[in-house]
């Protein structure tokens, strides 16, 4: 008899036919916790597109492994995981490429006009143009907050492509590590100040949450593009559009946002030079083939007694394990 697997939602086909080798699949069709409590009751398994609650990792009383379907681990309640000895998954290399090229995507089309120029020709206000003058990229600096494995792909993008001064900080990380990755390590306060562009690529935590807030955006360089395509809560949206209405941001990407999707008195919705894209940077064939099947393999993994290949609770699963056998 098969091991169940249970999906949130439905992942590439490919993965979707691997997993069925040596699992039996069982997709959601219901997301309110007493539904999910009730279907994850007797899997083995979970890969993750949604956040989950305590409750339901709890409710899956025969779990090995809980997958998420993608980098960040806010959709996952890590240390109940943890408490119960399942290993969490990810995928930290599956996105990197897409996420990277949906930034500097954005920047040119900030810096170029898109969102508003695409509006002007379509509503016959052709006109309009004489008030859209761009800005190149070339030469210009670049702040990425969060030097990752994306945030550092950026960075060789920019440096390559268009000769930009790449400006760098991670709170992680110290000035060595930055300048491997290819950054100029500078603080946060220095970044602000001096990043023509500025691009955010940090974990969402208490820490970090509304690291782009009222007092962030006083001291951003006047005329700066931001772009967001990490998580929505690191920005104060209340913030970035008083900072847009005041110029002291001239333009933003944003394909997160604090709520999503967003509520109809949402300040940034009546924003001209706003580019909203719905939490999609990574939706590119490679990448969703690239997380399904990485999730896939490092189940199928824990499920034949193997560890898996990419664990992020890894090293407090062995100090906990450390500590029950003393």
């Amino acid at each position: 008899m098969k091991p169940i697997v249970f999906l949130t939602h439905a992942i590439h086909p490919r993965a979707m036919e691997r997993l069925g080798e040596e699992a039996e699949i069982r997709v959601a069709d219901a997301y309110d916790e007493a539904s999910l409590c009730a279907a994850i009751s007797d899997a083995s398994a979970i890969i993750v597109r949604m956040p989950l609650s305590p409750a339901v990792i709890k409710a899956g009383t025969g779990l090995k492994a809980v997958a998420r379907h993608g980098v960040g681990l806010d959709y996952i309640p890590v240390e109940t995981c943890t408490e119960l000895g399942l290993p969490v998954i990810f995928t930290p290399n599956a996105n990197t490429e897409s996420v990277a090229e949906h930034v500097l995507g954005s920047m040119i089309a900030l810096a170029h006009y898109f969102g508003p120029a695409d509006r002007a020709v379509r509503s016959h206000q052709w006109e309009r143009r004489d008030g859209m003058v761009g800005v190149d990229l070339y030469g210009r600096s670049i702040g990425i907050v969060g030097m990752g494995r994306i945030g550092t792909r950026v960075a060789a993008i920019c440096r390559t492509a268009f000769n930009m001064r790449v400006l760098a900080y991670d709170p992680h990380l110290g000035p060595d590590d930055i300048v491997q990755r290819g950054g100029e390590p500078v603080s946060f306060k220095d970044i602000l100040a001096q990043s023509e562009f500025l691009t955010l690529h940090l974990p969402m935590n208490a820490a970090t949450k509304h690291i782009m807030n009222a007092e962030a955006f006083a001291n951003i360089r006047q005329g700066a593009y931001l772009i967001n395509a990490a998580r929505g809560g690191l920005v104060d949206t209340a913030a970035l559009a008083e900072a847009l209405r005041a110029g002291r941001v001239r333009g933003a990407s944003l394909d997160v946002l604090e709520d999503e999707p967003p509520k109809a008195d949402n300040p940034l919705l009546g924003i001209d030079n706003v580019i909203f894209t719905p939490h999609s940077a990574a939706l590119t064939e490679e990448a969703m083939l690239r997380m399904g099947m990485d999730s896939t393999e490092d189940v199928l993994r824990v499920l034949r007694g193997e560890p898996p290949l990419n664990c992020a609770n890894a090293a407090d699963l062995r100090a906990r394990a450390a500590g029950a056998s003393r």
